[in-house]
């Protein structure tokens, strides 16, 4: 009856979060994304800028963020200090009076997910090399991708984040099952007060190993100096320090009472949902309190698999008494898992099409696979306990642990990576097919929605001049119905012709430039530039680049 009761307000309060997903705004966030500097990346001024302004996507930490900038022989500029807006969205650097010269433009911020974010770009003051686009001057991310080429160190970075999930969902869900099951005066307790000692103290391994591996992304340059505002002035930090206390205070208060296992869990629970991608969409309130029910659910299945595998054949009798109150709440927990993991998906992603353009995505689809798997092995496991199939469930219940495990690992990276890519700038070179055909460059930067810089670079021979005609296009593929946005280029001259194309006297350059916001929102945009000789012969160039 009490399960019964339980199950119906689980089911109204899951369905409760998802009509709030569907109804609350879906804003796009990759981590915080550079979406406006002033002066623009990469420029040429004709004298000091009075200050630099950064302008980010989404709300930043309030510590541990700077701009430095450095001369031509890598020397800093000394006393500048980088200052944030009220909304903590925009970051600026008054600047002394610069002399001519170019001058790198580095940045470090946190984003309200608590990833570091960091960029480099290149700015040229008075008559000289205009600063080349370096990088990504967007978005620079610490590792938040998985590739072949990661060094030792990253590897030891994702490992460490999954034996702190595994360390975190085994303690709170052990802890909470010897509460809520009294597992102290059962069979097991001995069993159960070891294995406790056991889960806290791998998790609090886990944990300083976890934050060992991460902080020093989130320091930047700032050195240990920055320790303290790293714990006590961000939310990454502070649920790192609320995690430690509490993993402390776990050892002296766990196994002891309902009320203090319960509390000390929930604090665990909540400390790790307010640091990861939920503090980095809006409405926080609803994108924390999924994750929370998100991380009980997954602590309930785990500890219970945990409790029930090593004592198949040492206390048989006790796992057949077990079984079926895990078999209801577990079966609670994987709905709870199910309805809030897609209401943070539908909070998290402008579009389920994005599913299949990150990494995030492809692991999310891969992770609903094994759910699924669980959801069929929970039914199977129900099944074969009503019909007394005792080898049955015993390999279903193994086959339910190695998806678990599968989708702990699943999960700790998911936390990691950007559920929507990062833009990089564009760089995009044709060789022409003929001697006489135009080559050309043309380079976007930032490369998001809203303002950009566009630059095309074109070469013809000495003898077909200049041209006649040049016409950047911009369409969305993703909708055929919106006309082209024809950017309105003007000519501009070039203070260091490109050294490749000089050298040879047959040919010369001429260049163009853009500034405005002319890509208005995220899709698959066609660039089609168009190139008309004195001939009027006319040479067309496409590319199809998206935009998160």
């Amino acid at each position: 009856m009490y399960t019964n009761k339980l199950a119906r307000w689980l089911y109204a309060a899951a369905v409760l979060l998802l009509v709030c997903a569907f109804a609350a705004p879906t804003p796009a966030s990759a981590h915080s994304v550079l979406t406006k500097a002033v002066p623009e990346p990469n420029s040429q001024l004709n004298e000091s800028p009075p200050r630099i302004e950064l302008t980010f996507n989404e709300r930043l930490e309030s510590q541990l963020y700077y701009i430095k900038v450095f001369d031509e022989i890598g020397r800093a500029l000394p006393d500048l200090k980088a200052a944030l807006s009220a909304d903590q969205k925009t970051m600026s650097l008054d600047l002394p009076k610069l002399g001519n010269g170019r001058y790198t433009v580095t940045y470090h911020v946190i984003s309200a997910d608590g990833h570091p974010v960091e960029g480099t770009y290149v700015l040229s003051i008075g008559p000289g090399a205009e600063g080349a686009i370096v990088g990504d001057p967007s978005s620079l991310h610490a590792g938040h991708q998985l590739s072949a080429d990661m060094s030792v160190y990253d590897v030891l970075k994702y490992l460490s984040r999954i034996a702190y999930y595994f360390g975190l969902l085994a303690l709170a869900g052990w802890a909470l099952w010897g509460a809520f099951a009294d597992l102290r005066h059962s069979a097991i307790a001995e069993t159960y007060r070891s294995g406790l000692l056991g889960v806290q103290r791998a998790h609090f391994l886990a944990l300083i190993a976890f934050v060992y591996f991460h902080y020093q992304d989130l320091l930047g340059d700032q050195g240990l100096g920055e320790l303290v505002d790293l714990f006590t002035g961000t939310w990454v930090g502070r649920s790192w320090l609320a995690a430690f206390v509490l993993a402390l205070i776990g050892f002296a208060v766990l196994g002891r009472s309902k009320a203090g296992d319960a509390l000390v869990v929930g604090l665990l629970l909540a400390a790790k949902s307010v640091n990861g991608h939920a503090m980095g969409h809006d409405p926080i309130w609803l994108t924390v309190s999924l994750d929370f029910v998100h991380l009980l659910g997954a602590a309930v299945w785990v500890g219970g698999l945990l409790l029930i595998v090593p004592q198949w054949k040492k206390n048989k009798a006790w796992v057949d008494g077990f079984l079926p109150k895990f078999s209801n709440a577990a079966l609670l927990a994987i709905v709870a898992l199910a309805l809030t993991g897609t209401a943070t998906t539908l909070l998290f992603l402008p579009s389920l099409r994005y599913l299949l353009y990150s990494q995030w995505g492809i692991l999310l689809i891969a992770k609903v696979v094994f759910v699924v798997l669980v959801i069929l092995l929970g039914l199977g496991i129900r099944l074969a306990m009503r019909q007394r199939k005792e080898k049955d469930v015993r390999d279903m219940v193994r086959m339910d642990f190695g998806a678990m495990a599968i989708i702990v690992v699943l999960v700790s990276l998911l936390t990691f990576i950007s559920p929507v890519p990062p833009n990089e700038p564009l760089y995009w070179h044709e060789m022409g097919e003929t001697a006489s055909s135009p080559h050309m460059t043309v380079q976007v930067a930032p490369m998001v929605p809203g303002d950009n810089q566009f630059r095309i670079d074109i070469w013809l021979t000495k003898e077909l001049g200049k041209p006649k005609q040049v016409l950047l296009k911009l369409q969305d593929t993703d909708k055929p119905d919106v006309a082209p946005i024809e950017i309105p280029l003007a000519e501009h001259t070039n203070e260091q012709p490109d050294a490749g194309y000089t050298a040879d006297e047959t040919y010369e350059q001429h260049s163009y430039k853009a500034d405005g916001p002319f890509i208005p929102f995220p899709g698959n945009w066609k660039m089609e530039v168009r190139i008309m000789d004195k001939n009027d012969d006319e040479t067309v160039y496409t590319t199809v680049k998206r935009v998160y």
